[in-house]
Parts: structure tokens; sequence; C-alpha cells
């Protein structure tokens, strides 16, 4: 027979739902219970109060007194005027004598006060000659019939007020019982439904605070944790992210992916043993918090033994083995934040991704002076805009056959007024990593089209676009509105994107229709660095590959470069795709990718990045004002 425990109970909704019914019926009969203990309680008082047996008493006394009078007055003892107070203080008792009991009719007391009524007519009636024995002694004999009458009256209605009494007295103690019972009884489901109440309580904080996939602590109960790090000499936190997982839940199906984050949890915990706290804090990404002595010593060993059993799990990932990539932060001067060293640790992660993952990041305190100039450029870059520190440079795409320029692709810098002019390679992360990446695109576009809108027709002009400006749902409308204020034939922009892009945009391909359908020209950036390039050929349609500098500057040194390109440039061919070949830096270079059949290229071989005015010129020597192709140039200076 299954046994139930209180704490099985309390999570069974039938169970809560009847001691809820029970003590709302219990409560409605406790709340009758008391309305007639206060009715007995009243009724009781009233009767004790008044007993009617005193008047029929009194009654009785008077009547005999009547009786006396009358004997007296045909003895001449008493006159006329004392016989007719005695009869006034009768028939004044007859005309308040009570004819019920404790509010309830008494038969008998009719009876007697219709008697009495009688005996009091007929002495009115035979006043005038009650001075004659024989009507006198009558009337005495009538009255001391009445006034037996009386007394048997009085002896009965002392017995049922006596009765009524006891009854009512019964009937409240029985209430006050019965009201006591259901207030037991309620107190007793009460305290049962509080404690089930508060076991629920109990068990709703703990399925706020847990993670229901892994079981884990999640994020917010990673943040009540702050109370342990008070005051605490030591404190460290590690966070880690799981490289790749996107491709390991598409590959390999969501339920591989969740196995993988329970599998992950199990990890962890058996790497912490009882040293540490374990939490899923998002998607991904775990949280270790080690307190006490050697505090970052601990994390660092047991991320170490949890990227250890990791690589010994037997996971079916396809052919993606999971990695990890952690950061580490830690304070030991007993000034710890929790938010803080979360925030740390998280940078920390992040930095050890972006190097290829598979690593381990400690936030040292350079690594933390490092940050906080970088969340201070962030800072600056979100005005940079609007205060005018931007500037646009262009760097040629030359045709590879005759060097003339094909166009240009726009280049962004930024002069700092404390750091200098700063590569984009060091802040653009920065503006992605905070959002401002998007009004920087936006005014990157704007000044690319208004600086091309002064060349001649066929250059056209290239503009990088950021994952976070592809998913922004104003950007398609933005491109149109520049285009037509900028009076640029569509076919003359080409934005460029990378894998990263179409990896973090769910809906990038409907936003390359859209792109398409204005004319404008899409390429495909840094290809062959990324993890499916060949899928997004075949998924997406490209005007423009460029193949990435690291492929196009090993050509000459390694021979499978050189072959991955030939194949990037056949493929291209048949998907009808221009080929551009980045990194071009010497003649030999450019004979290779010519040869290769890259029909574009770019590098320092043609030129540097240049102004606007730069640029003019640089078209005007490159033959566009008249018939001449570009000088081939051993490697170009200008700045």
């Amino acid at each position: 027979m299954k046994r139930f425990s209180l704490n099985d109970l309390a999570n069974a909704r039938w169970f809560v739902a009847a001691l809820l019914l029970a003590t709302t019926l219990l409560a409605l009969a406790a709340m009758g219970t008391s309305v007639e203990t206060e009715k007995y309680q009243q009724g009781l008082f009233e009767a004790s109060s008044y007993n009617a047996t005193f008047d029929y008493s009194r009654a009785q006394i008077e009547i005999e007194r009547l009786a006396r009078s009358i004997e007296r007055f045909r003895a001449g003892d008493v006159d006329r005027q004392q016989l007719e107070t005695a009869f006034s203080v009768v028939a004044t008792r007859l005309e308040t004598l009570p004819a019920r009991m404790v509010g309830r009719p008494f038969r008998d007391a009719l009876v007697a006060r219709d008697a009495l009524q009688a005996a009091c007519d007929e002495f009115v009636s035979l006043r005038p000659v009650m001075e004659q024995p024989e009507i006198a002694g009558r009337m005495v004999g009538r009255f001391d019939d009445v006034a037996r009458t009386f007394s048997r009256l009085t002896t009965t209605a002392n017995a049922v007020h006596g009765d009524i009494v006891e009854g009512r007295r019964v009937r409240l103690s029985n209430a006050l019982a019965d009201l006591g019972f259901n207030l037991r009884l309620l107190f007793g489901i009460g305290l049962v439904l509080v404690v089930v109440l508060i076991q629920q309580k109990l068990r709703f904080r703990r399925q706020a605070l847990t993670d229901p996939l892994t079981g884990l602590p999640n994020r917010a109960a990673f943040q009540t944790w702050a109370e342990r790090v008070f005051g605490a000499r030591e404190v460290a936190v590690a966070v880690i992210d799981v490289d790749h997982f996107k491709e390991v839940n598409d590959g390999s199906g969501h339920q591989r992916g969740d196995r993988l984050l329970c599998d992950l949890g199990g990890v962890f915990k058996a790497a912490t043993a009882r040293s540490g706290q374990v939490a899923r804090i998002g998607g991904d990404e775990f949280a270790l918090l080690f307190v006490g002595a050697g505090a970052e010593q601990q994390a660092e060993h047991a991320c170490a033994e949890a990227a250890r059993r990791l690589g010994a799990l037997a996971v079916d990932c396809n052919d993606r083995r999971p990695t990890l990539s952690i950061g580490i932060a830690a304070v030991a001067e007993g000034k710890a934040s929790l938010e803080g060293l979360l925030l740390d640790a998280d940078s920390a992660m992040y930095c050890a991704k972006s190097g290829g993952g598979d690593r381990i990041v400690v936030a040292s305190r350079e690594f933390r002076s490092q940050l906080e100039q970088r969340r201070l450029l962030q800072r600056d870059l979100a005005s940079a805009v609007a205060r005018g520190e931007f500037q646009t440079v262009f760097q040629p795409i030359v045709e590879v056959g005759n060097l003339r320029a094909h166009g240009f692709e726009t280049l962004l810098r930024w002069d700092h007024p404390d750091l200098g002019r700063l590569s984009p390679d060091f802040f653009i992360p920065l503006a992605e990593e905070n959002g401002a990446i998007v009004e920087i695109g936006r005014f990157v576009l704007d000044r690319a089209l208004s600086i091309a809108a002064n060349w001649p027709d066929p250059l056209t002009v290239s503009v990088n676009v950021s994952a976070l400006q592809l998913g922004d749902r104003a950007f398609v409308a933005h491109v149109r509105q520049s285009l037509l204020r900028h009076a640029v034939a569509p076919h003359r922009l080409i934005l460029e994107i990378t894998e990263t892009v179409l990896i973090r945009n769910g809906n990038a391909k409907s936003v390359l229709d859209e792109l398409r359908a204005l004319g404008v020209g899409i390429a495909l950036d840094d290809f062959g660095t990324g993890y499916a390039s060949m899928g997004y050929l075949r998924q997406y349609r490209f005007d423009k590959i460029k193949i990435d500098k690291s492929f196009v500057s090993t050509m000459v040194d390694e021979g499978k470069s050189a072959a991955i390109v030939r194949a990037i440039c056949g493929l291209a061919r048949d998907i009808s795709a221009t080929v551009v070949a980045e990194g071009i830096e010497t003649e030999e270079l450019l004979a290779l990718v010519g040869d290769a059949g890259c029909q574009l290229g770019q590098g320092y071989l043609f030129a540097r990045p240049m102004s606007a005015l730069q640029t003019t010129l640089f078209i005007e020597r490159s033959g566009w004002g008249g018939v001449a192709a570009v000088p081939r140039p051993q490697l170009a200076a200008t700045a």
C-alpha cells in the first residue's frame, strides 16, 4: 500500500482543495453555531430575568385578600370604600396578568384569567347587594375557588418556567460544545492548511530558484548567494560557456543539446565537490562560486577538472566535441561584490571565447584595468557619432586584369579625444556589445553614399553590416531612404556580411531578399574562415565572395591555400558570383590570385585606406578622368 507523506499531499492539488473546502464549511458551521449560541443565550437571559410565576402568586394573594375583605364587609368590620379598594387591586391585576410563558402561550394562565374575569364580572353585578349575607358568602366562595386556581397555576408556572430555562440552558451548553468542537476542528485543519501552504510556498520558491532542466540553482538563486560573499576575505566566481553550443544543438537536435547541459551540470557538481556552488545562469552558461581561503585556486582547479571530465565524457555531438570557454574573477581583500565578480568573470569568459574557446582566462588586475577601459570606451562610443569623432576612409577594390578601380570598401576610424585614432578591429566589437553599432552603421552608410554620389557611376561602394544592424527592423527602410537621399543607384551599393551575421539572425534570408529586391548587391566577407561557409552559399545568393586574407597571404608558401583559392574561384563561377581576393600586398600574390581566377583584388599593393579627398585623386589617377589605368605599384604609400 502506497504511503503519502504530508509533503506529497501538499503537492496534490486535490488535497489542498479539500482542505480549503473543509475549512470553508467548518467556518460556515462555526458561524451558524455562534448565531444559535447568541440566540440561546439571549433567551436564557430573558427567561432568567422575568418569571410570570411571581405575577400569578401575587394575583392569588390579592384574590384571597379580596375574599377576606368581603367577609369583613359582611361582618361590618370594613366599609364599602375599603372593599372597593381591594376589588380595584384585583381588577388591575386582571388587566396585567400575563397569558404567555417565556414568549409562548400558557393555556393554564388563560383558563385562570377567564375564571378571575368571570368572578370580577359577577362581583360588579352584585356590588349593590353585597351587604346581604348570602350574596357575600357566595362571592367569598367564588373568589376562594379562583384563588385556589391561581395557587395551582403558580405551581404549574414555576415548574414550566424551570423546564424552559433548563431546556434553554441545555441547548446553550450543547451549542457551546458544538462551537468549541468546530473551532478546535477548524484550528486543526487550519493548522494543517497553514503547514501545507508554507510547504507550497517553499516548493514554489525552490522552483523559482531552480533550473527545471538540470536541477541546478538558476541565476535568481545565484544572486541570492550575495550574503555568503559579504564579509568573506577570498571569493572567486567562474563563468563557463559551452563553445559552439548552437551548432551542436542544431546539428544533433535539441534533445541532445538538453542532454549535454544535464551532463555538464553533473560534471560541474562533481568537479566542485563540496568546495563550491554551481548554478546555471543562462542558456549554455554556468557559474561557480567559491568562498574562503584559496578560493581562486579552487576555482581554477574545479574548472580544469570540469574540462577534463567533459573531454572524457561520451557525448555524441556528431563531429563536434563540446569544449568550454571559462572566465574566472577573484578577490582576496575582503571587498567582494558578487555582481561585480560575475561581470568580470563574464568578460573574461567572452575573452576566452573570442580567443577560440577551449581555454580559461583569469580576470587579473591588468585584465580588469583593460576591462574598465573597455567600459569607458563603450560609454564614449554612445556619443561619438554626435561629437563627430568618426571618420570614413576608403580602400580600393581593383580589377585584377587591368588594375582599374572597380569600387571602394568603406572603413571606419575613430579619432578618440584622448587615445587618438583607433582601428575598427578595436572598437567595433565594443559597439556591438553595447548596441551602439546600429547608430554607427547608419552613420557609415549615409556617409559612404554621400561621398560615392560624387564618383563615376560604374564605381561601387561597399559597406560592412553587423548582425545587430541586420536585425534592426528599420534597416531596409534606412538603406532605401539613404539611396534616395543621395541619388545613388542601388546596384552601386554592396553590403558586406560575414557568417557571424547569418548565424545570429534567424530572419537574415528575408532581410537579404528585401535588400536584393531594392537592387543592392550582397557580398559574403571573410569567406572560408567560418564553420559552414559552403552551406551558406547553398542557402543564400551572393553577388561577391571575398576570400579571407589568411588564405591569400599564404598562397606563396602553402600549396593548400592556392588550391583552396582556385576551388573557391571555380565554385564562384558556377554560382555566378564575383571573387574578391583580400590582403594582396605583393606583385607575386597579385599574379597568383589572377592565375587562380580572382576577378577583383584588394590590399596594400594598390592603396592603403584613404580619405574622401585622396579617394577622388585616386579615381582620377585610375583613368576614370581619362583612359589610363593605375600604374602597377610595388607598394602603395598612400596614407
